[in-house]
């Protein structure tokens, strides 16, 4: 194979929602061709928590991944600080003459990866509810106006019913005396552009998996790793409040049984997957598995001409 070419900034990312098969693939690929897997997601960030957020086994997180265990999981980690991992960690990989494959379904991780993330000043209460309150007395459509006048390019993308919007975009006027789609204009371009791939799978085989493999992982010890975790970082700690952790945290606590907190981790899963799997829409056009491999193999052999 001729390597991975450096000269593009198309990047193949394996997306899809939890228990969907995309780890599978993406090893069976990696195992293919010469390829580093990048994680993205927000959970297999952690140091520890293995069973519950489904990780490989050690052996093939050392030799296919990157961005999997680097911080303890009493640290935060933002969408922003992983975009500037990834792109430092597919710049590695390029350069090592292999091909970068992220693979995932943390969708905030890959639009702020791929689409950049709008720079928005920290939340002002108080004009918060001054807006609030001006929108239940006066109407949205009436601010919707307001907004128009100041920030035209921003109003001709809200509906004039959408208050949530309307209310965000003047907060953020007031409080920067900018428009919000000037400051969208100016945020950081990415480097990287995405190919984004997808396995088909249907609402009840997703279900099913989910809740054999939370059987699963209730059997190869989660609980005791929950416990371990609340020893060694305490039970607020961030990783702590994800699903499959938050809930044993609460039944340890003597909060609710044990059957009743799988059965909890179980529905949360279920609603997590659904939820990912309609945000994920919004990344745009998804290429099958086939053509997936078929532009991996054009990229290892230095020739993606056409895609």
């Amino acid at each position: 194979m001729g390597g991975a070419r450096q000269g593009h900034n198309l990047i193949p990312a394996i997306v899809g929602p939890t228990a969907s098969g995309k780890g599978a693939f993406a090893l069976a690929i990696a195992e293919k061709y010469p390829a580093t897997l990048i994680s993205v997601d927000s959970r297999k960030i952690y140091i520890g928590m293995d069973i519950g957020t489904a990780k490989p086994p050690p052996d093939i997180r050392r030799r296919f991944y990157l961005l999997m265990d680097i911080l303890t999981p009493d640290r935060s980690y933002s969408a922003q600080d992983f975009a500037n991992d990834a792109e430092k960690a597919i710049a590695r990989v390029l350069e090592e003459g292999r091909v970068p494959i992220l693979v995932g379904g943390t969708v905030l991780y890959f639009k702020a990866l791929f689409e950049g993330l709008f720079p928005a000043p920290p939340v002002d209460r108080e004009l918060r509810s001054q807006l609030l309150s001006r929108i239940r007395r006066e109407g949205a459509p009436a601010l919707h106006a307001e907004l128009a006048r100041v920030d035209p390019a921003s109003a001709a993308r809200i509906h004039p019913n959408d208050w949530v919007r309307i209310e965000r975009a003047l907060e953020v006027y007031h409080m920067t005396g900018r428009p919000m789609s000037e400051l969208w204009a100016e945020r950081r371009q990415p480097r990287f552009r995405p190919l984004y791939i997808t396995l088909p799978v249907d609402r009840e085989t997703l279900y099913s998996r989910i809740d054999e493999r939370v059987e699963r992982m209730m059997s190869q010890g989660l609980l005791e790793e929950v416990k371990g975790l609340i020893e060694r970082y305490g039970s607020s700690s961030p990783g702590l409040r994800s699903i499959g952790y938050r809930e044993l945290v609460r039944h340890i606590a003597g909060e609710i049984g044990l059957e009743e907190a799988v059965a909890l981790i179980k529905r949360n899963t279920r609603t997590f997957a659904r939820r990912q799997s309609y945000f994920m829409r919004s990344l745009g056009e998804m290429r099958g598995p086939e053509e997936g491999e078929r532009f991996i193999r054009a990229l290892a052999e230095g020739s993606i001409s056409g895609f």
